[in-house]
């Protein structure tokens, strides 16, 4: 009698024990396949993130909404690459603002950019821009400054203008919609 209580408790101990390695390597194996899931949705996901060469001021991005600081900084970037210019550094300013140029604009953006570089190599000129106050406001940045051109040691033009920027921030990227000089109003 004992020995069949003794071998009923010992088969139902070992019914168990195999169960229980079952369900643990099943487990074990969802939990690998989980793992696996997360490290591939994880590994694929693009994050592009323009930020200005110069970094002044903190900021943030998260998703389609950045900090006005990253705005700003993206405005003086901008102003200051396309308006400080002279016939050596033409092609760095191509460089530099055609990346962030969206695709639906981009050969506008570069046409009005080659005839600025050819007017700047063509007459000689130095271009200096001195930014003083950026407006950030939904889809437009302008960038107030003065814009002096000089040729050889004499200012010929020293003007206020105000760049017009427009933009689009999609999925944390910064896409120039257009650029617009035009002397500000004082």
């Amino acid at each position: 009698m004992k020995w069949d209580k003794y071998k009923f408790k010992l088969d139902k101990y070992m019914y168990e024990n195999w169960t229980f390695r079952i369900v643990t390597l099943i487990m074990a194996g969802v939990i690998v396949f989980e793992g696996y899931l997360i490290s591939d949705k994880v590994n694929n996901q693009k994050i592009v993130f323009m930020p200005p060469k110069m970094v002044t001021k903190e900021f943030w991005v998260a998703g389609n909404v950045v900090s006005k600081t990253y705005l700003e900084q993206m405005g003086f970037f901008i102003s200051s690459t396309l308006l400080n210019i002279d016939s050596q550094t033409s092609k760095y300013t191509i460089q530099n603002i055609l990346p962030l140029v969206e695709p639906n604009f981009y050969y506008k953006v570069k046409s009005m950019l080659q005839e600025q570089i050819n007017y700047i190599k063509d007459n000689d000129i130095s271009r200096v821009f001195y930014p003083s106050v950026v407006k950030v406001k939904k889809g437009e940045l302008n960038v107030i400054g003065v814009v002096k051109d000089i040729i050889g040691d004499k200012v010929v033009s020293n003007q206020q203008v105000d760049v017009k920027i427009n933009y689009k921030i999609k999925q944390g990227r910064f896409w120039v919609a257009g650029i617009l000089v035009e002397k500000a109003e004082r």
